[in-house]
Formats: C-alpha cells, sequence, structure tokens
C-alpha cells in the first residue's frame, strides 16, 4: 500500500514537473482565432466606411485593425514562432495605421488602398494558420 502511494505521489510530482517545463504561452489557439475572425469583420467594415466616407468609423475600424494586428504579431513572437506570420501582422498593422492619417487629409482613394490590401493579405495568413476550419 505503501509502495503504491509512493508510486501515485512521484507520477503526480512527475507530471507537475512536465508542466512547469512547458513553455508559458500568453495566447491561445482560440484567440488567435478569435483576432482572425476579428480582422475579418473590421477588414469589411472599414472598406465600407471607407467607401460611404463615414471617417469616423472607418477610423476606429482602423485603430481596432491596428491593435487587433498588434495582437497577432506577438503571437507569432511569442507564442508560434513563424516569421511569414509575423511579418504579415507587421504588415497588416502597419497597413491599418496609414488609414486614419490618410482620412484626415481627406485622401480616401489611399485609405481604400491600405484596406483593400489587408483584406487581400487575409489569405496569405489563413491558408497556412486559420486554427479551426
Amino acid at each position: 500500500m505503501a509502495a503504491r502511494s509512493l508510486c501515485r505521489g512521484l507520477a503526480g510530482a512527475a507530471l507537475l514537473g512536465l508542466l512547469l517545463a512547458l513553455p508559458a504561452r500568453s495566447a491561445s489557439l482560440f484567440q488567435f482565432d478569435v483576432w482572425m475572425r476579428a480582422i475579418d469583420q473590421r477588414s469589411v467594415s472599414v472598406q465600407r466606411h471607407i467607401a460611404a466616407r463615414s471617417v469616423e468609423a472607418a477610423t476606429a475600424d482602423a485603430r481596432e485593425l491596428e491593435r487587433l494586428y498588434g495582437l497577432m504579431e506577438r503571437y507569432f513572437v511569442e507564442d508560434y514562432a513563424a516569421r511569414d506570420g509575423e511579418q504579415i501582422s507587421q504588415d497588416g498593422r502597419l497597413l491599418a495605421a496609414l488609414i486614419p492619417g490618410a482620412l484626415e487629409r481627406g485622401d480616401f482613394d489611399a485609405a481604400a488602398r491600405a484596406a483593400r490590401e489587408i483584406a487581400l493579405a487575409c489569405n496569405d495568413c489563413h491558408d497556412p494558420y486559420k486554427p479551426f476550419k
């Protein structure tokens, strides 16, 4: 009986040691999927708002895209080392950051081009990295 109890204790300690040795992840695969879906929705929304010349709504969408791409970029740096995923996220973040300035200048064409680039780049990331099909 004592040997069985000792084995359970050792097995539990070994399991705990293995779990503690695993790298800590700051974002889960589920969160990553949520961000991808939100980027999809915002990329459509920002294009629609730019076309309608709704500067305030398009700016809000662009700022949210920038935030989401920042989360994605950090995910690819800290949690899932993929240089191309990191680059796609960084490019998306930079494109989203261009939109508010273009809108402030009244350059709706530049804002629309940046928004369209974001939408086109989504597939570049989705195809290899979309966690849930």
